[in-house]
């Protein structure tokens, strides 16, 4: 034999060693694994919801929240063309106005956000300072600038109010829940191959979650990436206005800072809520926000520490802007961070932004808490960062960072999960259906092996090795990637088999043919292999391409049964062209037998 084989031998036993111990730790069960293979491998095979259960979770969509965000950037538009309307700006400045032409606006026409009583309809006020403006707001204007509003009062008034269209209110309802599905699918399917199961009931208002098969141990992570809503806005801070009129006189264990009226802190367990209940009686002016964001313990006072920031409301960069985000480190301290990355649009926005605003604070906030508020030395790119605080534990801050990678890069929720219901339920499936099931599969693969012993005698039996090695190698990449087994992966597991077995079939055939035309054992295998190959290659290459499709578009089970069928067709490559060729190899060559026998 030639070094070649000997090198191919030891591609074929590493790989099947390698699936093993990949696949020992899913088996402890029936075999014992090591302690040291299971630090190695830590993943496993799952059991899906089918067969042995999983978490239930049921979540309300505020759908309220998601009317009045929509509403609020109405209203901001509806301001700006204001100015064009009485003739203060010009129709192309609408989308670049200071900070002074913005006040002038408003002192001739200012725009409100107000809620009806109950909160079920949103409007937006307009109110006049003279008739003249006024006069000039007509139904016509509001219809051509504004389908989404209709004019409810006070057409020729000083003040005129407008509200959202009732259909569009019930498209919104829908948008809002359909976008929580899509991006709760998402964020669910980056965690792994869980194939999820995820309905949402738009008249209801509610998304139903059914995570299979994971550990109960990392259901706490999975409930925090579905639910966070991911809502990131860049907001300048005002620090030059004039916000003592503002924060009134604070209650006990709140303190307003010495050094600046314009924020609020407080300490202890429960500052955060302190400081929230605080806020909400606040009379803050329509155009500001306050939000809420960790700064330094203070023992004295009682440990951690939260403080507000005093923000204008329009965030003119948002999440939606963003292009990708990954996990980083700062270059000074090494503590872990989330570098993203703006696309086109969002570059320009922020640049815009950051170039006016020079000197000035800019409040980087992530679901209405403020998770930095650097100063703006220059104008900022398409490049930036999120820094967490030191306020964590580093591998903490690290799990953090990670999963708000994940939750960025999935899309932010439309609006706040609020939690219905959470159970863990046990499988879909009766235990009387799963183990027939195992049964008839387990039979199925023995009445192959069998068939095919027999029929093409030695042949036969290695193309059975080589099912038994793909299933090994098919089941510990899944076990490797911690892959959960469901009917749809079952499905695609037998479906690999079939291939395995068609591949061999097809080589199998060429080499009798060859055979029969008298050539010599160790030429018609050669020759065999060679005519098979393209036969092969090109059934599985269909057959991959519609798996890539399924990939692409599916989700939950359907991603699931594309990823096992891909995985399936490499190993099938794998051990029916190349490790059934070195057993070949070996008998033609290195037992030189006179009679290869193949049916």
């Amino acid at each position: 034999m030639d070094r070649g084989w000997y090198f191919r031998l030891a591609i074929v036993v590493g790989s099947s060693v390698l699936g093993f111990l990949a696949l020992w730790p899913s088996v402890d069960r029936w075999l014992p694994c090591p302690d040291i293979v299971k630090e190695t491998f830590e993943n496993q095979i799952n059991p899906g919801l089918d067969i042995k259960g999983g978490l239930r979770l049921m979540y309300e969509v505020e759908v309220d929240e998601y009317i009045r965000d929509r509403r609020d950037r109405i209203a901001e538009q509806v301001q700006r063309q204001c100015g064009v309307l009485i003739g203060a700006i010009a129709e192309e400045d609408v989308d670049d106005l200071d900070k002074p032409k913005l006040a002038e606006i408003q002192a001739r026409c200012k725009v409100e956000r107000v809620d009806k009583e109950g909160g079920a309809i949103r409007a937006i006020r307009i109110t006049f300072a003279n008739q003249e403006d006024a006069d000039k707001l007509s139904k016509t204007w509001v219809r051509d600038y504004f389908r989404d509003l209709r004019v409810a009062s006070g057409v020729g008034d000083l003040v005129v109010d407008l509200h959202m269209r009732e259909e569009q209110l019930t498209d919104m309802r829908e948008t809002a829940v359909r976008q929580s599905e899509r991006t709760i699918t998402n964020r669910i399917d980056t965690l792994g191959v869980l194939e999820p199961t995820v309905i949402a009931r738009p008249n209801d208002g509610d998304i139903i979650i059914e995570v299979p098969g994971a550990q109960e141990a990392s259901f706490d992570r999975i409930k925090s990436i579905i639910s966070r809503t991911a809502q990131l806005k860049f907001q300048i801070v005002d620090d030059d206005g004039d916000s003592r009129s503002v924060f009134t006189t604070p209650p006990e264990g709140i303190y307003l800072n010495a050094d600046s009226q314009t924020f609020a802190e407080a300490f202890g367990e429960d500052a955060r809520d302190r400081l929230r209940a605080y806020i909400a009686t606040l009379a803050v002016p329509d155009d500001h926000e306050i939000a809420i964001g960790r700064q330094d313990a203070d023992p004295e006072r009682g440990g951690e520490g939260w403080r507000t920031y005093y923000l204008y409301r329009l965030a003119e960069v948002t999440g939606e802007d963003l292009d990708d985000a990954a996990v980083g480190f700062d270059p000074q301290s090494g503590s872990p961070e989330v570098d993203f990355t703006m696309n086109t649009r969002g570059a320009s926005r922020m640049s815009d932004l950051t170039g006016r605003s020079l000197g000035k604070r800019m409040a980087i906030v992530l679901d209405d808490r403020v998770e930095s508020a650097p100063v703006i030395q220059g104008q900022i790119g398409a490049r930036g960062r999120i820094t967490l605080g030191a306020y964590l534990d580093r591998n903490e801050l690290l799990q953090e960072a990670r999963d708000l990678v994940v939750v960025l890069q999935a899309g932010a929720l439309p609006a706040p999960l609020r939690p219905a219901n959470e159970q863990l339920i046990g499988p879909t499936l009766g235990q009387d259906s799963v183990r027939k099931g195992a049964m008839a599969a387990f039979a199925g693969v023995i009445l192959v092996l069998i068939f095919m012993a027999f029929y093409y005698q030695m042949a036969g039996l290695i193309a059975d090795a080589m099912v038994l090695l793909n299933l090994q190698l098919l089941l510990g990449v899944m076990s490797g990637i911690g892959a959960t087994l469901t009917l749809p992966g079952v499905a695609a597991i037998a479906l690999t088999v079939g291939m395995a077995v068609d591949a061999n079939v097809l080589i199998t055939e060429r080499i009798r043919e060859e055979l029969r035309l008298g050539k010599s054992p160790r030429s018609a295998v050669e020759q065999g292999y060679a005519r098979a190959y393209s036969s092969v290659f090109d059934s599985q290459l269909t057959t991959a391409i519609a798996g890539i499709v399924l990939w692409q578009f599916g989700t939950g089970p359907i991603k699931g049964f594309a990823t096992m069928l891909l995985i399936g067709i490499g190993t099938s490559l794998f051990t029916g062209t190349f490790c059934s060729k070195v057993l070949f190899d070996w008998l033609v060559r290195g037992a030189r037998v006179q009679r290869l026998r193949v049916g």
